[in-house]
């Protein structure tokens, strides 16, 4: 077998990216800072960063005393408009557009109801993006999330169950809409983004290397967290755990199966319980499951349609647990707006019913991000990750 060496020009390269991905996600850090994070001498550093703001990667911000002898410390900070990138979030009734930016934030700019032919959504976003392409000459990347299974080599939405999609190849459809317009893009699962977005800013999960991201929205999606990694699975369908079965005769999913657990969690399952005695205000699934949790501190049958839901929420989470025993579940999509005093609901369930040694450092959470932050945010660190990498490896 051949071993490959890494020379000195690809460890200084190496080396230049592990900076500017520090830089990035410790806006404010210091070059001693940097010398104690990654191990390496304090003139290699130096240079690196010299390096970096030459080529208007990096800038220095403000000067902060220090209580370790010597100069103040110079603060370092991701220069913003260094790279651009287009986010689309996609979900099965609205779609969000932004701009990513190097240092990691985002602006939403645009929203759109999406519509229900796979060919007028590209045509709609083609044209969309071809209106910021002529106006900025900084994007790096077109970053997508999507609401269901994706491969991301081909860039491709695999199959979109709740629209009805297959095989739909974005990269090939966008080319004829645009031309070649020698921009990468790329493609993934809003859970998946989602759960990169959480592990990035989120202090809760910040040292946990294993973990299972849930995504409530028309449908349930997942993500997991396997030693410090997003697993993605042999094709990319990895953490697709609303298709998990938890009743051989219940419901036809939409997926073809019987039973799976979004037919039970999914809020638009949980909002036509409601609305088949009573009637939620609001124009589409998202604001009616809000209006329906406001309501639950008021409404009987609101609060019980809410238990029934964290009853069956328990019932997957019980099962994920004893499966894969990870560190944390966080409940995320519109879960987050699921109030505490619900979530505490399935806490005390899923400790009552998983395995003691599955639930023993078991941390139950709501994600930090509403679903639209963190695949947007997701989007944005997928596109400079990758723009980074690009630049440096």
């Amino acid at each position: 077998m051949e071993i490959k060496t890494m020379n000195s020009e690809s460890m200084g390269r190496s080396n230049r990216l592990a900076i500017l991905d520090l830089i990035r996600k410790y806006p404010g850090i210091s070059r001693r800072d940097l010398v104690e994070m990654t191990g390496l001498n304090p003139s290699t550093v130096t240079n690196i960063v010299f390096d970096l703001m030459e080529s208007n990667f990096v800038e220095e911000g403000g000067k902060n005393a220090s209580n370790k002898p010597g100069k103040r410390r110079v603060n370092l900070l991701p220069a913003k408009n260094a790279a651009n990138a287009i986010l689309i979030k996609m979900g099965v009734e609205n779609t969000q557009i932004g701009i990513g930016y190097l240092n990691n934030d985002f602006e939403k700019i645009d929203e759109f109801s999406t519509p229900s032919s796979a060919d007028a959504f590209l045509k709609e976003i083609g044209r969309r993006i071809a209106k910021i392409l002529k106006n900025s000459e900084k994007i790096k990347g077109i970053s997508i999330s999507v609401p269901g299974i994706v491969d991301k080599q081909d860039i491709s939405m695999k199959i979109l169950p709740h629209l009805g999609w297959k095989d739909i190849k974005v990269k090939d459809e966008m080319e004829k809409i645009l031309g070649k317009i020698n921009i990468p893009i790329y493609i993934e699962n809003e859970a998946k983004l989602s759960l990169m977005a959480e592990m990035y800013f989120n202090d809760a999960i910040q040292k946990m290397v294993n973990g299972v991201y849930i995504y409530i929205s028309q449908g349930v999606g997942g993500a997991l967290l396997i030693n410090g990694e997003i697993f993605l699975g042999t094709s990319f369908t990895a953490g697709e755990i609303g298709h998990m079965s938890i009743d051989a005769d219940g419901p036809k999913c939409h997926c073809g199966n019987n039973g799976c657990w979004e037919e039970y969690i999914s809020i638009d399952t949980v909002v036509q319980k409601y609305n088949s005695q009573k009637q939620l205000k609001g124009s589409n699934f998202k604001s009616q499951f809000e209006d329906l949790i406001a309501k639950s501190e008021r409404d009987r049958f609101a609060d019980e349609v809410l238990n029934e839901m964290m009853h069956y929420l328990s019932v997957g989470i019980v099962n994920i647990v004893n499966i894969l025993n990870p560190q944390f579940v966080m409940i995320g999509g519109m879960g987050e707006k699921i109030p505490n005093r619900y979530i505490q609901i399935v806490r005390n369930e899923v400790n009552r019913k998983a395995l003691d040694s599955a639930t023993k450092d078991l941390l139950i959470l709501t994600s930090s991000m509403d679903m639209i932050q963190s695949a947007l945010m997701g989007c944005t660190l997928m596109a400079m990750d990758e723009f980074s990498k690009g630049v440096f490896l």
